[in-house]
């Protein structure tokens, strides 16, 4: 799963045009970095920026390892390079589709844009963003307003919890409800860091390409082949999962009625899905023809 992540996000930097992702390490378990400016990405795997106090941060991870425990931290992302505009601000807020990615990376546990939790704390006139007509005048919510890119950087902290697999003595529930005690053996990291900011880095890249290449088609900028085609495929992807869906959906239908004793088949209702689906493809002037031919393959598929 992270390798297929990350060579998408590969196949995705050509869309990025200008921007450009910097992660930095804010702290690992009660060690802060007192140096987390920004600049260029640290030379070495946990990113950390203070050469100073490295070592010493080293040595504090050899102490949790000898202990057989682990820790979490405190990761610091920016997006620099942005251009205005990229999200919707409904469905596909850029802060929302950003905070599912990042989310979806199991040792995540929080994300914050902007200056989090200060946000909480101030009034909104120390902390609004007012807009110039080349940006905003500050940047106290990391680049997004009402889900919309504003063309400043956009920045916030990932949250990440220790590993959960550690050599200490731990109580655990076995599936047939018994209280036992478990010592996991052989290697485990202390601390998932390292490993998570590769994936951290091309999760965001494929948000950020999609974002793109949704305001291409909302803008009409023009576009090469392979980007419309890139489209194209991501849509019959879509298409296709929605098929699956909604085959598991009527298969519940199916259970429930047998539960419940109701006939097998609704005509009735399936005259009013094709009366819904003609009205809608009027609507978007499809032919209501081939869109009948449509829903009566959906169905199909479905009842299988």
């Amino acid at each position: 799963e992270t390798l297929a992540r990350v060579i998408a996000s590969k196949l995705s930097e050509s869309i990025l045009g200008e921007m450009e992702i910097e992660i930095i390490t804010l702290s690992i378990g009660e060690v802060e970095n007192p140096c987390p400016g920004s600049g260029a990405n640290a030379k070495n795997p946990h990113h950390w920026t203070d050469e100073e106090s490295y070592p010493r941060l080293l040595s504090y991870l050899d102490e949790i390892k000898e202990d057989k425990d682990s820790v979490g931290g405190v990761l610091g992302v920016r997006v620099t390079g942005v251009p205005t505009g990229l999200g919707d601000p409904i469905y596909e807020k850029l802060s929302a589709n950003i905070a599912k990615a990042m989310l979806s990376i199991g040792t995540v546990r929080g994300i914050l844009f902007g200056d989090g939790e200060r946000l909480a704390k101030a009034k909104g006139s120390e902390v609004n963003d007012r807009f110039l007509e080349d940006g905003t005048l500050t940047n106290h919510h990391g680049g997004i307003l009402g889900g919309i890119s504003t063309g400043q950087n956009i920045f916030f902290e990932l949250y990440i919890r220790p590993v959960s697999s550690i050599g200490k003595k731990q109580s655990a529930l076995t599936k047939d409800g018994e209280i036992v005690q478990i010592e996991l053996k052989g290697r485990h990291d202390s601390c998932h860091i390292p490993r998570i900011i590769p994936v951290v880095e091309a999760m965001l890249k494929l948000v950020l390409a999609d974002a793109v290449q949704a305001q291409r088609l909302i803008d009409g900028s023009k576009q090469d082949l392979a980007g419309f085609r890139e489209t194209l495929d991501k849509l019959d992807e879509e298409l296709l999962l929605l098929l699956y869906r909604r085959r598991e959906v009527v298969r519940q239908v199916k259970e429930y009625k047998r539960q419940n004793s109701l006939p097998k088949r609704d005509m009735a209702r399936e005259e009013e899905i094709m009366s819904r689906a003609q009205e809608i493809a009027k609507e978007y002037e499809l032919d209501p023809e081939l869109v009948k031919e449509l829903i009566n393959i959906t169905l199909r598929i479905s009842a299988k």
